[in-house]
């Protein structure tokens, strides 16, 4: 079972030798909504939460004469943008399923089962699936917002569901505008984790939101890895992402250069006061122990997966996900730790 659980959540596969229909319905619906890619939310909207508590902004809020914690008000926020990110995940699927490119032989209907493509169920329950998690998020979302009286907060949720939703669907198709990279970078940095501080502070500066810029770069990344594995059934599809435009060569530069600006912007925000100074050596031994992935995504992919390799057709994207997981490891514990023993 914890195999099971282990596969599903850090590969998006089955257990080798697996059928994956034959697991618990958990399991399966964790799979298909691509839960392993959940952390690039949990880190977005949970670094304002920590921000916040490292900072010492936390305040409560009055509400119907009663007094609502603001800690509650954040980490509800942090969940909201976690089911809207498996909400959106779902869409995609939905979406391109039914534009006719997730089918076999494309990367997306090959790594993992996909909803719709694998039988698993119908277009009109997925449908449904996508409405209740997007329903539960708003109503997260309008309750921080109601309880806070900021209109700003709902502004960044209309901002985040847009973007988001426009990632793949009319009239917006960001992706395939070459913007779909633009638009995460603003919904898993500023909107995510501004959002997130705004709902437990109650109020919101420029400070808060220039500490969510160096995540915002690392989840760039791991979306540059991923149009970097589909570069050419894209290119074929006429799904034009910043990558197809780019090209491979380059994409796989700019890839590298997002994940250091990451780590670095750590480390440089650590010096300037924004985050705790422990942030800076975490951060080092991050990039540090990030360098054996970083080196896969600056080479062109191989022609054929290794022996041993299950994530085929995968490849770039699962060396970004890898070589920006310690700056997420560097991000919460350095906060943590801040906040814990008031660390500067």
């Amino acid at each position: 079972m914890l195999k099971t659980y282990a596969a599903v959540l850090l590969r998006q596969s089955p257990p080798e030798g697996v059928d994956w229909s034959t697991m618990s319905r958990l399991a399966r619906g964790l799979l298909l909504a691509r839960a392993s890619v959940l952390p690039l939310s949990i880190v977005g909207a949970g670094q304002g939460l920590l921000v916040a508590w490292w900072r010492g902004t936390i305040a409560d809020a009055s509400f119907g004469g009663a007094t609502v914690s603001g800690a509650l008000l954040g980490f509800g926020a942090l969940i909201g943008a976690s089911l809207a990110h498996t909400a959106n995940n779902l869409a995609n699927d939905w979406r391109d399923y039914h534009d006719g490119l997730d089918r076999p032989g494309y990367p997306r209907a090959d790594y993992s089962p996909h909803p719709i493509a694998s039988g698993a169920m119908s277009s009109r329950t997925l449908l449904v699936a996508i409405g209740i998690l997007t329903a539960l998020a708003a109503l997260l979302g309008g309750f921080a917002m109601v309880v806070r009286g900021e209109a700003l907060l709902g502004a960044f949720a209309i901002a985040g569901l847009v973007l988001s939703w426009g990632y793949t669907d009319p009239p917006l198709r960001l992706k395939r505008r070459g913007l779909g990279e633009l638009s995460a970078f603003l919904v898993w940095g500023p909107l995510m984790g501004g959002g997130t501080y705004l709902a437990a502070a109650g109020s919101l500066d420029a400070t808060a939101l220039v500490a969510t810029l160096p995540w915002a770069c690392i989840v760039t990344a791991v979306l540059f890895g991923k149009h970097l594995d589909k570069i050419e059934a894209d290119g074929s599809r006429g799904v034009r992402t910043l990558v197809v435009r780019l090209g491979e060569r380059t994409s796989r530069n700019v890839t590298v250069v997002l994940i250091s600006l990451g780590y670095l912007g750590v480390a440089a925000f650590a010096a300037l006061g924004i985050f705790p100074i422990v942030a800076a050596p975490l951060a080092g031994l991050g990039a540090l122990s990030a360098l054996p992935a970083l080196r896969i995504v600056a080479a062109p992919r191989p022609a054929a997966p290794p022996a041993g390799y299950t994530l085929w057709p995968l490849w770039h994207v699962g060396a970004a996900f890898l070589a920006g997981r310690p700056a997420m490891g560097a991000l919460f514990v350095s906060l943590a730790l801040g906040a814990l023993f008031g660390l500067r």
